[in-house]
């Protein structure tokens, strides 16, 4: 069987990348499902420095080749013809090869290639019901409500139509599609985000790797910083914390987005946020680092006591979180994702209650981390490649 999956990636013999989670996603899942010795697999990818670029790398051809603009339509074609594939495996994020304009376009790059065994991953599934004013707010828009719904469906639905299998990452984005957009349940399969199975280093090294304090209660943000992320729920939340615990400590590594790094409202946002971090929280209880490096990244989970996702909306599941889990880390996300995770690592979109389940939290740490080893358990990598490799199969 030849297969072919389309997607960002990470650079040579990286697993994380800047260009972001779904680059990870992607090395993962590759590398996870359990080939036959006859198959042959391929990575249609994002070029680096505008290169076009061939090689093997953990015995599939990586053949970097599309830009992050609307050329990517015609330079993926062009090298799926060279091929000619028995299954085609897409993976499916709003701004995953470019702008506004890219996502439209995705819809007719399958189209032309609905003739191949067409499976779509779609990250991100947004809910039209949760559209509103604050949800065009919050993702930096300001086109009206009924646009953007229509915006949202004219997007989502053929891609829905044109792929053989859809695959979500939780039953309640299979409910959305089903529901709001229409879709076929049977032609929908939920494949839970995987999780690395991951090991944290002692705490106090990592402590003493990053220059902080072992004795704090450490809480940890990671993620580009997006309006949906709730960074101020996360400051004003912490910030009651710490009026009840002084030795609380929050580190907020919260990078810029790629695509938004240039945006002048955008950084302007950003530096409103880090003020008011600077303004709300003491000095001596937090840290604003920006982008986590992966090489950093084992540090940062080894130090912290928890991890947090005070989202304001679910419209994905959260690499971050995946990455706790895989460290076998407890973590609290917003209700957001009462439908999604564990009931007891959820808190209403409150400052008030953020704090007060950071408190139930440092009283009874036990009960969180017994919930985070289970989920760690069902959603390893290697259960979503056999799921994955069954889907290519039928």
């Amino acid at each position: 069987m030849k297969i072919i999956h389309i997607s960002i990636y990470p650079e040579k013999n990286k697993k994380h990348s800047r260009a972001g989670g779904v680059a990870s996603y992607t090395k993962n899942l590759i590398t996870s499902i359990p080939y036959q010795e006859n198959d042959k697999v391929f990575i249609l990818c994002n070029k680096i420095d505008g290169k076009y670029e061939k090689y093997t790398e953990d015995n599939i051809t990586v053949i970097r080749c599309f830009d992050k603009n609307p050329k990517y339509f015609f330079q993926i074609l062009k090298e799926v013809k060279k091929i000619k594939p028995d299954v085609i495996h897409i993976q499916q994020e709003l701004a995953l090869f470019g702008g506004v304009l890219t996502a439209y376009l995705l819809q007719w790059l399958l189209f032309l290639l609905k003739k191949y065994r067409l499976i779509i991953t779609l990250h991100g599934v947004v809910s039209l019901r949760k559209i509103d004013k604050s949800f065009i707010k919050e993702n930096n828009s300001n086109l009206p409500v009924w646009l953007t719904k229509i915006a949202f469906y004219i997007i989502y639905k053929p891609l829905c139509l044109w792929s053989k299998k859809i695959i979500v990452h939780e039953e309640y984005f299979k409910n959305i599609l089903a529901d709001e957009y229409h879709i076929k349940k049977d032609k929908i399969e939920v494949i839970c985000h995987g999780v690395e199975d991951l090991k944290t280093i002692d705490k106090i090294v990592a402590y003493n790797k990053l220059g902080l304090d072992e004795k704090k209660d450490t809480c940890l943000f990671m993620g580009y910083l997006t309006g949906y992320k709730g960074i101020d729920l996360l400051i004003d939340g912490f910030s009651e914390y710490c009026k009840l615990n002084k030795n609380a400590f929050l580190i907020i590594g919260a990078g810029k987005h790629p695509k938004l790094k240039d945006d002048k409202n955008y950084l302007k946002e950003y530096k409103r946020l880090e003020d008011k971090a600077k303004s709300l929280i003491p000095e001596n209880q937090f840290r604003w680092i920006g982008f986590i490096d992966e090489c950093d990244i084992i540090n940062y989970y080894s130090a912290c006591d928890i991890a947090l996702a005070p989202y304001t909306i679910a419209m994905s599941s959260s690499g971050p979180l995946s990455l706790a889990i895989g460290y076998e880390k407890p973590f609290l996300a917003s209700d957001v994702f009462d439908k999604i995770l564990p009931i007891g690592t959820i808190f209403k979109k409150t400052s008030e209650d953020l704090s007060q389940k950071l408190k139930e939290f440092f009283e009874n740490q036990d009960k969180f981390k017994n919930e985070v080893e289970e989920m760690k358990m069902e959603r390893l990598w290697d259960k979503v490649g056999i799921k994955s490799y069954k889907i290519y199969e039928n």
